[in-house]
């Protein structure tokens, strides 16, 4: 009875607003009242707004006055043209037929009958718009005879202003979403299922109706939330009617629910505001409550009562998870250019195995004076002339001089040192020059010398060794290779210590957020304290004090993927969806392939576990190391190789499969840290609609659901532009998205 009784009164409370409305708007030749003279032309034209002042949202009635004298009716052969004018930032609907008022005189001698043309206007932003002048083409004949030409004439009427107010502020209620009209709301489930038994997992579509006086087209989807049923938005129908004098229909909003729980649940009130421009004040249309009996079905029960099953904590082990994004961006830069310069102590040593293929084999040789032809002279003179001889060819040979450059000491010298010898093989190569100048030519003082032909030997061979063809660059390129070599150890080792260092100092900022070990070492006490009463409270079954002290500990501790897991688990207790996507969310992108995690997203709603929600199972830092040791290892390898100059192999067979690995690992390791960053992602609070521009005014693109994960494109004035997982884009108000990083700023 109280539902009767107060379903009547909504009824004349509708019949009274409805009546206030039509007697506030202008009568359908209200534009004839306004004018006062037609200067006695055959044809006047005239145009009107009633009101010029209106609310966003309001209806303004345009009118368009035709007057045709006596005169000019007999005379037309042809209806008159009419050019309506352009209409920027207004939504126009033609309203109703147009209406005939009887010939009268307007201030002069000629009657005219006037036709009167209406249209229904509504200003979708605040401001000053002026309506231009329409225009109205005619013709007429110049003299009574059929076959007499016509003169043609154009009439403009009055350009208008309109004063377009925004919604007053004061009184706003906060659940307000931009409907303007007078509005009632009414609600029914398919089938006439209103008191009828649905079974849990069974699809329940839900109408909503929303009808009145006002723009229809733009009134926003209400908002519904159910503990009992998860809430899907579906389609909208819209029936506009402008056969009267104000735009008047109805919007059905289908809403697709699924019982979750069985027993007895009720559909509450479902409040829509919006804002009476007629009376400048805010109002509520409400819904009737309904009863629903939920019986048991095939799906499984989702309550978290006392008789339902409700998901297992994840003990608390204390360890965070590391990830790459920890890490601070010196910390990164550093490995990086560890990463760039370790292929260059390789590429030095192939670069000096190149040069010396391309040397002449008598560059390379190493040539004993063993090797010389016999003399016939047999003396130790003549020895020493001949090994003296030898010695010059040799040395002009590796030096690449003629052996006129070698005929002075001075000169020999200077070539010497050019060509890289050190000081101490060119002193004693002079020496031994000098001593088998005295044996060969010393005559009577000359003394025999037995080892003048091993010292040349090993002279030569160190000569060899040391003299390069062009200046000192060989000197330079041995210097070169030892300190490659000393290069590409210290980049192995630093490599692997600055991973290992970054994350295990904590007195140094390398990490970009803050540990939870700080944290835990400042209060472990009181955050071991937190999650003992969290993890007591969901056992008790007291689930939103656990999702709330869960909460909290997860804000202390951002990367400890226990806490995240155990916040969406309590918060997926209290059928508090946003909540456990977001924490689940946090943790699958922390642990990707943690069984228990996934077996978490798996109960999450379609538009929060697949498209932009999707986690692949990719162990990022994992794969990073990977990269990195395969990487450096491979550059060893091919450094050593090409040191030693050999050819092929398993050592090279093992260098390459070791950068083919690294490329692949790192390539996966990037597109998977490019996949599991959630920074741009966001979660829907509660069913939206999608609009085709910032503002409650635009057009609608469908809708979202709650818990569904978007992408983050663009905000402005309190909207922000979303896409969708299935490929829609729209803007919605920012007050409806969640960012899923926790500190993200909505820009």
């Amino acid at each position: 009875m109280p539902r009767v009784i107060a379903s009547v009164i909504a009824f004349v409370v509708a019949t009274f607003l409805a009546s206030t409305v039509v007697t506030a708007q202008p009568s359908p030749t209200a534009i004839v009242e306004r004018i006062r003279s037609t200067g006695n032309k055959p044809i006047d034209f005239h145009a009107a707004v009633f009101p010029d002042t209106v609310f966003v949202g309001q209806q303004i009635t345009y009118q368009v006055a035709v007057l045709l004298s006596d005169q000019a009716r007999s005379r037309l052969r042809r209806n008159p043209e009419f050019l309506p004018p352009e209409l920027r930032g207004l939504l126009a609907y033609e309203l109703g037929s147009p209406t005939r008022v009887a010939p009268r005189s307007y201030g002069g001698g000629l009657a005219y009958e006037a036709h009167v043309f209406q249209r229904g206007l509504f200003g979708v932003a605040a401001g000053a718009l002026k309506v231009p002048a329409p225009m109205l083409t005619y013709s007429l004949p110049q003299s009574a005879s059929y076959f007499s030409r016509e003169e043609r004439y154009v009439v403009r009427a009055e350009s208008a202003q309109i004063v377009i107010k925004p919604l007053p502020v004061e009184g706003r209620p906060a659940d307000f979403t931009g409907a303007v009209g007078v509005l009632r709301a009414s609600a029914r489930f398919d089938d006439n299922r209103n008191a009828a038994a649905v079974r849990v997992g069974d699809p329940l579509v839900l109408t909503v109706r929303i009808e009145g006086t006002g723009n229809m087209k733009l009134l926003p989807r209400p908002a519904l939330e159910l503990s009992w049923a998860t809430v899907v938005p579906g389609g909208e129908r819209v029936q506009v009617d402008t056969t009267g004098s104000l735009v008047r229909g109805a919007k059905e909003f289908d809403f697709i629910l699924t019982p979750s729980q069985e027993g007895a649940a009720t559909l509450p009130v479902i409040r829509y505001a919006y804002f009476d421009p007629y009376r400048a004040a805010y109002a509520y249309a409400q819904t009737a409550p309904a009863d629903v009996r939920i019986s048991e079905g095939d799906l499984a029960s989702a309550g978290t009562g006392e008789q339902g099953d409700v998901l297992p904590l994840r003990p608390w082990r204390r360890v965070d998870a590391r990830t790459i994004s920890q890490f601070s961006t010196g910390v990164i830069a550093a490995l990086l250019v560890v990463l760039a310069l370790a292929p260059l102590p390789a590429l030095f040593a192939l670069f000096r195995r190149l040069r010396r293929k391309g040397m002449p084999a008598s560059h390379t040789a190493h040539v004993g004076v063993a090797r010389e032809a016999p003399a016939d002279d047999d003396s130790p003179a003549g020895v020493a002339r001949r090994t003296r001889r030898s010695l010059l060819a040799q040395l002009a040979t590796r030096l690449h001089v003629v052996p006129t450059e070698l005929v002075t000491r001075t000169d020999l010298e200077r070539v010497l040192r050019r060509r890289g010898v050190t000081r101490s093989t060119t002193s004693a190569l002079l020496q031994l020059l000098d001593d088998l100048a005295m044996e060969g030519f010393g005559g009577d003082a000359a003394r025999a010398d037995a080892t003048a032909g091993a010292r040349a030997s090993a002279l030569m061979a160190k000569v060899q060794d040391e003299a390069v063809p062009h200046g000192r660059t060989k000197l330079w390129a041995r210097r070169a290779s030892r300190a490659g070599t000393t290069l590409l150890v210290g980049l192995v080792a630093a490599a692997a210590a600055a991973p290992v260092g970054a994350a295990g100092a904590q007195s140094v900022p390398e990490l970009a957020s803050v540990s939870c070990d700080e944290q835990r070492a400042n209060a472990s006490a009181s955050l071991q304290m937190t999650v003992q009463e969290a993890a007591a409270a969901y056992e008790g079954h007291r689930f939103s004090r656990a999702a709330q002290q869960f909460a909290g500990a997860a804000e202390r501790c951002p990367f400890d993927v226990d806490l995240l897991l155990n916040w969406g688990t309590a918060a997926w207790a209290t059928n508090d969806t946003v909540s456990a996507v977001i924490a689940w969310q946090r943790a699958a992108r922390l642990e990707p392939l943690a069984a228990d995690v996934q077996e978490r997203l798996a109960l999450l709603p379609a538009g929060a576990r697949g498209g932009l929600a999707d986690v692949p199972l990719v162990p990022v830092l994992a794969l990073t190391g990977v990269a990195v040791f395969a990487w450096l290892a491979a550059w060893v390898l091919y450094f050593v190789l090409w040191r030693r100059a050999e050819r092929g192999g398993t050592m090279a067979l093992t260098a390459t499969l070791l950068l083919c690995i690294a490329v692949a690992a790192g390539g996966t390791a990037w597109w998977g840290h490019r996949a599991l960053d959630a920074s741009g992602l966001g979660v829907v609070r509660r069913p939206e609609t999608l609009r085709t521009a910032p503002g409650f005014e635009a057009g609608t693109s469908g809708g979202v659901a709650t818990g569904d994960v978007v992408r983050l494109a663009s905000a402005q004035q309190g909207w922000v532009r979303i896409e969708h997982t299935d490929g829609r884009r729209g803007w919605i108000p920012v007050t409806r998205i969640a960012p899923l990083v926790a500190g993200t700023t909505i820009r």
